[in-house]
């Protein structure tokens, strides 16, 4: 009979045996997580709707490296305490090469505490917040254009098509996100000679702003920034509906969503917002042009801006993992660094701290449609 040391070390071995065909041989894991339920989940079923798309075809293909992609999907509901769980079971149980989420800044941040641990590269699909690529975390980058890019480039837009506008009332979310996009907006300002009369801001998920938008408006401003999420942007603009305040009214990219409009409905019309990507503002990229097919052919609808992120995200994480020819997570995180990638948005590079480097596109909703506001 086999002694009892001599079985252990015979089951040690094959477990070693097993686990290192599992890495060479077995599928590739790849997490995908975002608000799958919660008052954001359009936007974590826009993560999931692209990821998937991208593995359908690459799959049949071949998959990656000669292996099959296995995405493992993860929802955080929005809430970065259960985005880190999200992070912790995609390091250790699930052990992905890459994960790619999440939506909110918060979660995103959160989930970044987690990956940088254990050494797991992130690509952030839609947190916008300047800290998550500030703070020396060599493990996360991130598709989505921040929010002092994004900000900037809403204010120097405001400056060319409307220079008259120099005083302005700022309504916030209290989190990351939101004064993210406060504290950009009055830097980005100054140099136009613009101010802001008053900030309010508001918690997540609250319903009723009146108090504050009756604060704002007491300030006077030439226009109004609000710097929310598609939820509470829909119930904001629709309020300001209600009361008859006709004034310029200019929102974030968080708003971009298909969602928007179906709440917002008429409330949405004449709003401007700075967005990553939108099939109204594409029409001269052919990647785009072909993504957006793509998105109707398998999905029968136009793609949102989260879609266009998670996609190129998706994309850009298995060109990495080619480079890296192989699943070690520093070798796919060092060929992440040397992305250049033909993306749906345009000319794809991360710089130093792992923000993209992409032409900002702005939006006018007239009609309760998107359309070009730079035309």
């Amino acid at each position: 009979m086999i002694d009892r040391r001599r079985f252990i070390a015979i089951s040690a071995t094959a477990l070693a045996s097993s686990a290192a065909w599992a890495q060479t041989r077995g599928p590739i894991k790849i997490g995908a997580f975002g608000p799958m339920s919660g008052n954001a989940a359009a936007q974590g079923q826009s993560v999931r709707e692209a990821v998937e798309m991208v593995v359908s075809l690459k799959n049949p293909a071949g998959g990656v490296l000669g292996r099959q992609i296995e995405l493992v999907i993860g929802d955080d509901a929005g809430k970065p305490e259960e985005a880190a769980v999200v992070a912790r079971r995609f390091a250790s149980r699930d052990q992905v090469v890459l994960a790619i989420g999440s939506v909110s800044s918060p979660a995103s941040l959160a989930a970044a505490q987690v990956f940088r641990e254990e050494e797991v590269p992130q690509i952030v699909v839609s947190g916008t917040a300047q800290r998550i690529t500030t703070q020396g975390n060599e493990w996360v980058f991130r598709s989505a254009v921040p929010d002092r890019k994004l900000v900037a480039d809403l204010v120097d837009f405001i400056n060319v098509k409307m220079p008259k506008l120099k005083r302005f009332g700022f309504l916030y979310v209290n989190d990351d996100f939101g004064k993210g996009g406060f504290d950009a907006f009055g830097e980005a300002a100054k140099k136009y000679g613009m101010s802001v009369t008053t900030e309010e801001r508001y918690s997540r998920g609250d319903l009723d702003f009146t108090a504050q938008l009756t604060r704002l408006r007491a300030s006077n401003p030439d226009a109004l920034v609000e710097w929310s999420r598609y939820t509470e942007g829909a119930l904001i603009h629709r309020q300001i509906k209600q009361t008859g305040w006709d004034i310029p009214r200019f929102g974030s990219d968080g708003i971009g969503a298909p969602a928007f409009l179906d709440l917002a409905k008429e409330a949405a019309n004449g709003v401007i917002y700075p967005t990553p990507f939108s099939p109204a503002t594409s029409a001269n990229l052919p990647a785009a042009q072909d993504f957006i097919a793509l998105m109707r052919k398998t999905y029968n609808k136009p793609p949102d801006f989260v879609h266009a992120q998670a996609f190129d995200a998706i994309n850009i994480a298995i060109a990495a993992i080619e480079r890296a020819n192989g699943t070690d997570r520093t070798a796919v995180r060092n060929a992440l660094r040397q992305t250049d990638h033909h993306s749906v948005r345009g000319p794809f590079k991360f710089d130093q701290k792992g923000d993209p480097t992409l032409v900002t596109h702005m939006v006018r909703i007239v009609d309760i449609k998107e359309t070009d506001a730079r035309s």
